[in-house]
């Protein structure tokens, strides 16, 4: 299977449509053998190629809490689905919680993809403004700048 997650890489990197994988991908899920990171990656550029399939965003939400790359992965690809107005309660909670995450690439990206919830879905609370809010003053300049997206109003694009 790593050569398909290879192939897929290198397709989904020149934008072929391979909105075929994401059935083999989700039984990928189930196999011990596979790479979480890899698996997630594909599918976030999946999100990313504007493939609006709420599949995606279902395998996502069920890979969660893995590693720090996986992780990273699954808010790339859950702010990259809000693009394409897919989104949810569940995922955004998911995504709160991630900006109180140790890692700085996890709490960078948890900002980032807050950011296209609150513009893309009109989805932010209090707990999500404060949150944002403070991560202002990370020491991360990457966590900083995410947070700074995510409460510019004039970055609506």
């Amino acid at each position: 299977m790593t050569d398909y997650l290879s192939q897929l890489d290198s397709d989904l990197r020149a934008k072929i449509d391979r909105s075929d994988a994401i059935d083999e991908l989700f039984q990928m899920t189930f196999s011990s053998d596979e790479d979480p990171e890899r698996i997630t990656w594909c599918l976030a550029k999946m999100a990313q190629n504007k493939y609006a399939d709420m599949r995606i965003q279902s395998i996502l939400m069920s890979m969660t809490d893995r590693d720090p790359g996986t992780d990273e992965n699954i808010l790339w690809g859950l702010g990259e689905l809000a693009g394409t107005g897919i989104g949810d309660d569940s995922s955004f909670c998911f995504i709160k919680r991630k900006m109180k995450d140790p890692d700085d690439s996890v709490r960078g990206m948890a900002a980032w993809a807050a950011g296209r919830y609150r513009h893309r879905l009109s989805m932010a609370d209090e707990e999500s403004q404060g949150i944002l809010t403070e991560l202002l003053e990370d020491c991360s300049p990457l966590v900083k700048g995410s947070a700074r997206f995510a409460l510019d109003d004039e970055s609506k694009r």
